[in-house]
């Protein structure tokens, strides 16, 4: 009887203790979804009356544009121009870094693991803004071999995204719906396995509904 009661009190102590870490991750999301919300003013037009990019929140749609803007990749040695029409139709990942950053670099191999256990359902698109001076040399003469030896494309020398994004600290990651929805924008603590695995899920969700 004993025995009994030690078995339960000890499953009731795990129970509680899951619920407490569940409760924590939901608050550090919804905190870093809308964190940045005001971070920017957001302007229609420039002072000469010409259009300017408008910066983007959780809740906002991409802008008709930005599947059909080209931005220069590197992947594994490689370059090209595409268009971002590429990552269009599943749930995409922006991940801000430089090659300066020792935690963006650290945290590729996550994402590597990330994309491998959702097989296909996530678009993962490093970002490396002008701002940074990065180019195509300092990328691919890292010390870390990382983006040389796996398929994790990055786009380089950015101008666009980084005005559509915009950010101080990295690594900076912003969560895009497959139907061009900003779902969250959030540090690097909150993109793991469970967490992307909710953005799908609630993608599959929408489509459901529709």
């Amino acid at each position: 009887m004993k025995n009994r009661i030690l078995q339960i009190s000890l499953f009731d102590r795990e129970i509680f203790r899951f619920t407490i870490k569940v409760l924590t991750l939901l608050i550090l999301f919804l905190v870093s979804m809308f964190s940045l919300y005001a971070q920017t003013p957001r302007k229609d037009s420039g002072a000469d009356g010409s259009i300017s990019i408008v910066a983007l929140r959780v809740g906002d749609y991409v802008p008709e544009d930005f599947w059909s803007h080209k931005v220069k990749i590197y992947n594994q040695g490689d370059t090209a121009l595409v268009e971002l029409a590429q990552y269009k139709g599943k749930p995409l990942l922006l991940d801000f870094w430089s090659t300066s950053c020792g935690a963006c670099i650290y945290y590729f191999s996550k994402l590597i693991d990330i994309q491998k256990y959702y097989k296909g359902a996530l678009n993962v698109l490093l970002v490396n803004s002008f701002v940074k001076r990065d180019n195509y040399a300092t990328i691919d003469r890292m010390a870390d071999d990382v983006l040389r030896t796996h398929n994790l494309p990055s786009v380089y020398q950015d101008d666009y995204l980084i005005k559509l994004f915009p950010h101080d600290p990295i690594p900076h990651y912003v969560w895009i719906s497959d139907e061009g929805r900003i779902s969250a924008i959030t540090i690097k603590e909150l993109v793991n396995i469970d967490q992307v695995g909710i953005l799908i899920n609630l993608n599959r969700h929408d489509k459901d509904t529709d």
